[in-house]
């Protein structure tokens, strides 16, 4: 098993099997893993390309998912533990209500996904692109995104604990009843970003001076 600490936010890599089985049928065996009510697991799952499935309640652990594509597919429920997503696409999909733990997303899309209400943690996010994905009332536990896209999402009332980001672009993301203190964005884009009339988001977020002058504009200061 391979096992890697991560950051200071306590991220740890996906545990995965030195020689993961190769599944020739992946589709195939993961929906009837899901059909069956049996935990995927040990496995590499490659080229996958589905459109419309259902892997609702699905439950995977030490499963390496490489160039796979789910398509406006419904993974409502579902359990991730020790999954490492590499170059996938999710866009359109529903990811609602899942467990994510000891994850790491890899290059992987999910334009206008659906993670609403979903606990995440110990998870890597690199190289991402999340744009218009819905993360409403998502919980963030020891978790690192890196390099990714996260404009015109959705991130209202959720938690972030632990949680750091790294040039990420949240231009115009909707943050209401989201606390970002303690975070530091003075790498990541924040132009348009939606908040509270009250601002009360903001507080105790770090950031640079261009940001600021950003910031008290939107907070109807004019600046001289």
């Amino acid at each position: 098993m391979n096992r890697k600490n991560g950051t200071k936010t306590g991220v740890m890599e996906p545990i995965l099997p030195d020689e993961p089985l190769m599944r020739t049928e992946p589709l195939d065996w993961l929906l009837a893993c899901v059909r069956q009510e049996q935990q995927a697991e040990d496995s590499l799952l490659k080229g996958i390309a589905a459109q419309g499935e259902s892997f609702y309640k699905g439950s995977l652990k030490s499963v390496e998912l490489s160039g796979c594509s789910f398509h406006d597919c419904d993974f409502e429920k579902a359990s991730f533990v020790d999954v490492l997503f590499r170059g996938c696409d999710f866009s359109g999909s529903r990811l609602t209500d899942c467990y994510f733990h000891r994850c790491a997303f890899l290059s992987v899309k999910g334009v206008g996904a659906d993670f609403h209400e979903s606990l995440l943690k110990e998870v890597r996010l690199e190289d991402c692109v999340f744009s218009y994905a819905n993360f409403s009332g998502t919980s963030w536990e020891s978790a690192l995104l890196r390099g990714c896209d996260l404009q015109d999402s959705y991130l209202e009332e959720s938690r972030l604990k632990k949680t750091a980001l790294e040039q990420v672009k949240l231009n115009r993301a909707n943050l209401f009843g989201t606390s970002l203190r303690g975070l530091d964005l003075r790498s990541c884009g924040i132009e348009g970003i939606l908040v509270s009339d009250g601002k009360k988001e903001l507080a105790g977020a770090v950031v640079d001076l261009y940001q600021a002058a950003e910031l008290a504009r939107l907070m109807g200061l004019v600046i001289r």
